[in-house]
């Protein structure tokens, strides 16, 4: 069967792709509507207004005699454009590669496309010239999704004169590249096995006609590169050059944004950089990481500017995906530092989602505090009815907020404590998610146990109550500020990234609000979904939890309880739902279970 249709619709849409071998599709009218992808992360381009299409923007289509191109006609500035392209013998296969270069080809299901050398872009200096890879879908409609990443670089004070850029790298950024069409999010990769001539890209543009500022845009394949030279050219005549062996990370469908080159003046920052300071616009016991990357945070405790002591060194505690696969160290974090008051390390190449947990060490290797690093794409947000309040769409330390996804499940928590423990790696049944470490035994409170110190320098053991308590993990006295409300200052025990926090429970807190009420359970997700947030619905898993009185998981897929900041009595309110459709949100529940947070908007 022929897919026939008048116009082919590219977009650039978060839907996995389908194998290449695709119906063959033939087009009445020689047209193509190309939508840029938009499901973009926080360090993406969109920070910078998007990828767009330019003038001279050609994408090469396959056919089944051979490949033809298509031109851009209209749409240049825009996310959506319109390309034309000259009849052609054979049918289309319905799949595309951006940008076009002499070269490519297909076979099976394996692409191979050609990066080139150079890029002769005129007027068009902003031109990313993103490799993208598209295919039909089974509506008729061709998808476009990334192959690989983009570096920009931002030049101040640019003499006139001025008409090209060169990069060279350690590893070969230039040439044929191939990428494995059959893997959920095709991609291509450096490889350390080049030669000299495809380690370098050389941009060319129109001189400039005064001194001014400019961005220039390199497309690169992912990868991890040691080294970095660049320079700035006025007719073969040097005007700026820059060498240094460094660490710089590309990944898939982001923009790395080098810092600003001030000509005649400063680096702003290292241009060696790329390091994402995770703390600068905020200080938290959990950071979000949604690209691969170097990044960096200080080693102050949670949201204050309080120092956690003399640190000596850093390390990794556990990883884990939050599945049944268990992970080798280094999997989702590694060279792990400590220097100048800045715990730094890095994700590999291609970033894998799941939680870690580093701590900083003082000089006899007690641990003075520790931070959750969560791996995922960017949380959204979202409104819930009745002014009650901005939450995530998922839990804390969820990979995922989609209805009956093992990654929706999240970690738990005891009730004003920073630091999570595994939840299950099943939807269904109370089999703990593995990680790279054995776990230490559950601990009873005690007085030496049940401090705030203790939990803070043993953040992975988990301290159960006593019926004499009221089965809470603090010994002495309740301590009802280690998590905070909204109307005072976020504590800094709270386990919520930057902006964020334990939400308020109780007849005035957020669930409350919203009209949280009996639902039907989705026995076969495991959870519930409220249509109380605005647009959509949420989605809730049953994630269960952790016993007050032995630590162990269980009633996962039965029931399940979210934390709240409020303290009720000796206890703690929160959301309570089952899979019998009852939901309370401001039942209480004693402080040393571990149970889901789901954070809320500051």
């Amino acid at each position: 069967m022929k897919l026939r249709f008048f116009s082919i619709f590219a977009f650039a849409a978060g839907l996995l792709l389908s194998s290449c071998a695709v119906e063959e599709v033939s087009v009445a009218e020689h047209t193509i509507l190309a939508e840029m992808e938009t499901d973009q992360t926080r360090t993406s381009v969109t920070e910078e207004g998007g990828f767009t299409w330019a003038e001279g923007d050609r994408v090469w289509l396959h056919t089944t005699s051979g490949s033809v191109v298509g031109t851009l006609s209209s749409g240049a500035g825009t996310s959506r454009a319109k390309f034309s392209f000259d009849t052609y013998i054979g049918e289309m296969t319905g799949n595309a590669v951006y940008p076009y270069n002499s070269g490519h080809s297909l076979s099976g299901d394996s692409l191979s496309m050609v990066m080139p050398a150079s890029y002769d872009l005129g007027t068009s200096i902003s031109n990313t010239n993103a490799a993208m890879y598209g295919v039909v879908n089974s509506k008729g409609i061709l998808k476009f999704r990334h192959l690989a990443g983009v570096m920009r670089f931002k030049f101040k004070n640019v003499p006139a004169g001025v008409n090209k850029f060169t990069i060279t790298l350690d590893k070969k950024i230039n040439g044929t590249f191939t990428a494995d069409l059959t893997a959920d999010y095709p991609v291509i990769e450096t490889s350390s096995s080049s030669t000299a001539s495809e380690k370098t890209i050389t941009l060319n543009f129109n001189a400039l006609t005064a001194k001014s500022d400019i961005s220039v845009y390199v497309p690169l394949p992912i990868g991890t590169y040691n080294s970095l030279e660049l320079g700035l050219y006025d007719d073969g005549q040097a005007v700026w050059t820059y060498s240094k062996s460094v660490t710089n990370t590309v990944s898939r469908k982001s923009l790395k944004l080098m810092p600003v080159v001030t000509l005649g003046g400063s680096v702003d920052g290292d241009i060696e950089g790329g390091v994402v300071d995770l703390s600068e616009n905020g200080t938290a016991n959990s950071y979000i990481i949604s690209t691969a990357g170097s990044y960096k945070f200080s080693t102050v405790k949670g949201n204050s500017s309080e120092s956690v002591g003399a640190v000596s060194s850093a390390e990794v505690l556990w990883e884990s995906f939050g599945t049944d696969v268990t992970p080798n160290v280094g999997d989702l974090v590694k060279n792990v530092k400590y220097a100048d008051e800045t715990i730094s390390f890095d994700t590999p190449s291609a970033l894998k989602e799941g939680n870690a947990v580093i701590a900083a060490k003082d000089a006899d290797g007690n641990i003075l505090w520790s931070w959750h690093i969560w791996l995922t794409d960017q949380p959204k947000e979202q409104v819930y009815k009745y002014n009650a309040g901005t939450m995530m769409d998922r839990n804390l330390g969820a990979t995922s907020a989609t209805p009956g996804d093992v990654g929706a499940l999240g970690l738990l928590y005891q009730w004003g404590r920073k630091d999570p423990f595994l939840g299950s790696s099943s939807i269904s049944s109370n089999i703990e998610a593995k990680s790279t470490i054995t776990w230490p035994s559950a601990v009873s409170t005690s007085s030496s146990t049940g401090t705030v110190d203790y939990v803070t320098s043993h953040p992975t053991t988990f301290v159960t109550g006593v019926s004499s308590l009221d089965y809470d993990w603090c010994y002495s006295s309740r301590d009802n500020s280690l998590w905070t409300t909204s109307d005072k200052a976020k504590s800094i025990y709270d386990p919520c990234p930057a902006g964020w926090r334990v939400p308020d429970g109780g007849s005035n807190g957020v669930w409350s609000k919203a009209g949280f009420a009996d639902k039907t359970y989705d026995s076969t997700n495991e959870g519930t979904s409220f249509s109380i947030s605005l647009p959509s619905t949420t989605w809730y898993p049953v994630s269960g939890g952790r016993s007050c009185d032995d630590g162990s998981l269980g009633y996962v897929g039965y029931s399940g309880y979210y934390w709240s900041a409020s303290p009720y009595s000796n206890f703690a309110s929160g959301l309570y739902f089952n899979s019998t459709s009852n939901v309370d949100p401001s039942i209480y529940y004693c402080r040393a279970g571990g149970s889901a947070v789901r954070c809320v908007k500051e």
